[in-house]
């Protein structure tokens, strides 16, 4: 601040003049409520990562976790049944434990064919199901099977890679590398399709059991646990901090005394004074 009797623009420095180092007055706190704190920004990857018709879907969660269990294991519960009835059928014939050309037994067939052979399909397609295309009941039925596809054709992709392995070492023992192009190629494909159809059905049955209504009737009322439905959004949480009471200040001026009108008399009866009144009998 100046003097008096500097000029008006030298007065009206302010916060901001020469010498001064105080901020500028900040607008007043909103007063009578409480006020929410505002979501943070999310940018365009941001809602690209959440978007639930996405092929792809990075993360890893619980929910994207059992999705893949329910339906790697629903595969290999299918193949153990399916291989159960075939040993049962051919044990009629051979004995289970008798070894064939091959010098492989109809139990180490059975397990070779069930578990050990389709286990890089199994891991593939688990590794791509939880973390890559996950089954998550927020996502549509469509965008389901296509990531189920997918997941397939990781797990074929894995049995190639494992064939790459096995065909080099037989090639390199037989000399031929026969083994290789059968290892690597047709031996993935065989395996891989009919794998990646039953992967469909299963995914579907993880879909499904994952997005089921759960509580009873009570659960099936609401709409957020249906499969392929996204839950809305919750609404604006209550105050939780009540607002102050509003001061209401009070007059304290004199009030005026209230007006009473005088009472009227009867007129046969007047009202006498004692000294005008009749001496008392003796």
């Amino acid at each position: 601040m100046t003097g008096p009797g500097e000029p008006s623009g030298q007065q009206d420095r302010g916060y901001y003049g020469a010498g001064w180092q105080q901020p500028a007055p900040s607008a007043p706190a909103p007063q009578g409520g409480y006020v929410p704190p505002l979501p943070p920004a999310r940018g365009p990857r941001d809602r690209a990562e959440v978007d639930p018709r996405r092929a792809f879907a990075p993360g890893a969660s619980v929910a994207n976790t059992t999705g893949a269990l329910i339906a790697v294991v629903s595969i290999v519960v299918v193949e153990f049944v399916s291989g159960v009835f075939g040993l049962l059928g051919t044990s009629l014939v051979v004995h289970p434990f008798t070894t064939s050309g091959t010098g492989a037994s109809l139990i180490g067939s059975f397990v070779s064919g069930v578990f050990a052979s389709p286990f890089p399909f199994y891991a593939g397609t688990f590794l791509s199901l939880a973390f890559l295309t996950p089954i998550a009941r927020r996502s549509p039925l469509p965008t389901v099977l296509l990531r189920a596809v997918l997941a397939g054709a990781a797990g074929t992709v894995a049995l190639a890679l494992v064939g790459v392995f096995t065909g080099l070492y037989a090639a390199t023992r037989t000399g031929s590398g026969v083994r290789l192009v059968t290892d690597v190629l047709t031996g993935p494909l065989q395996n891989g399709v009919p794998f990646t159809l039953m992967l469909l059905g299963t995914a579907t049955v993880a879909w499904l059991w994952t997005g089921r209504p759960r509580g009873g009737r009570r659960a099936a009322s609401n709409s957020g646990g249906r499969p392929g439905t996204v839950r809305p959004a919750d609404a604006v949480p209550p105050a939780t901090v009540q607002p102050p009471p509003q001061y209401q200040p009070q007059s304290h001026r004199p009030q005026a005394p209230q007006y009473q009108p005088p009472v009227q008399q009867q007129p046969g009866a007047q009202a006498t004074d004692g000294r005008w009144a009749p001496p008392a009998p003796r």
